[in-house]
């Protein structure tokens, strides 16, 4: 009987020492702790823009004069500071037409306007009493300015824009002739710095520049 009992005794040591030895088939995993960050808040989110939009004409022999290269070459190429001169005389540059928007912190604004003007045809006197007054020939003219803004800084903001417009020069309205007309349109990103007006957009002929000059303005919360 005691015979029996040891050989129970070793069969279950022999069984113990086995599991022991082979050890746990997986390994225990261990959770990594993921630290949660608090969003930034936008120190601008309340922040109002005020960004403007001036087309200036200036004749390319004032810019000449004070010293600009006709190719853009630097440092003679022209500057917001050339254009200020130019203005002072209206004989060599005057502000065709602008457009101003308010827009949110990173948010978009609009400005849209149409005209119509009715030009009087030139008729001879005998066609001019039969109906009372002379014929009138409608031109329509229209302007677009889309922007939005993000501050990135205290004076630095980013401004996505597009310019549009298609207008009338005034100065050339004369007797019986058709009117000069012009199409623009400008469009892209770009880096102002608040307060301080950039060329964004140009374009020329023999006599003339045409400039599109952006400004933007931060006017707090």
């Amino acid at each position: 009987m005691a015979k029996i009992l040891k050989n129970i005794v070793i069969i279950v040591c022999v069984i113990s020492c086995a599991s022991i030895a082979a050890g746990p088939l997986v390994k225990p995993t261990v959770k990594a702790k993921v630290k949660k960050t608090e969003p930034i808040e936008d120190p601008y989110k309340d922040s109002t823009i005020l960004i403007e939009a001036f087309v200036v004409e200036v004749r390319l022999s004032a810019l000449y004069d004070l010293g600009v290269s006709p190719i853009g070459e630097k440092p003679n190429s022209v500057s917001i500071d050339n254009i200020l001169r130019c203005l002072q005389d209206e004989d060599n540059a005057r502000i065709r037409s602008g457009a101003k928007v308010a827009v949110k912190q990173r948010e978009m604004g609009r400005t849209e306007t149409a005209q119509r003007i009715y030009l009087e045809l030139q008729t001879s006197e005998g066609n001019k009493r039969a109906s009372g007054s002379r014929p009138a020939r409608p031109y329509q003219f229209s302007k677009t300015f889309d922007a939005s803004a993000n501050i990135l800084a205290h004076n630095r903001i980013y401004v996505s824009f597009t310019y549009r417009e298609n207008s009338m020069d005034k100065a050339s309205i004369k007797n019986n002739t058709p009117p000069d007309t012009a199409d623009w349109q400008w469009s892209g990103p770009i880096y102002l710095e608040s307060g301080k007006a950039s060329i964004v957009g140009a374009t020329q002929d023999e006599t003339k520049a045409v400039f599109l000059i952006l400004c933007a303005d931060i006017r707090g919360s």
